[in-house]
């Protein structure tokens, strides 16, 4: 069942087209039927710092590899 929901988001601004680009990467490769690794790159010692509030409630999902890869399918 699909649901709709909104995802706040605060980061530096130059972070926003490196983000944006990842979620329109998801959705093209979910348009495509494409199965493909899709990651950012946040340096937790520079400003990668976002802050999120979803307007969903949701349950952590433990990672399966390497503490940092989450797969659905």
């Amino acid at each position: 069942m699909k649901k709709k929901f909104t995802i706040e988001v605060e980061m530096e601004e130059r972070w926003i087209d490196c983000f944006m680009s990842m979620l329109n990467k998801m959705e093209h490769l979910g348009n495509l039927g494409a199965s493909r690794d899709v990651s950012i790159y946040s340096d937790g010692d520079g400003d990668f710092r976002p802050k999120f509030k979803a307007d969903v409630d949701w349950e952590k999902v433990e990672s399966d590899i390497e503490d940092n890869h989450y797969d659905a399918g």
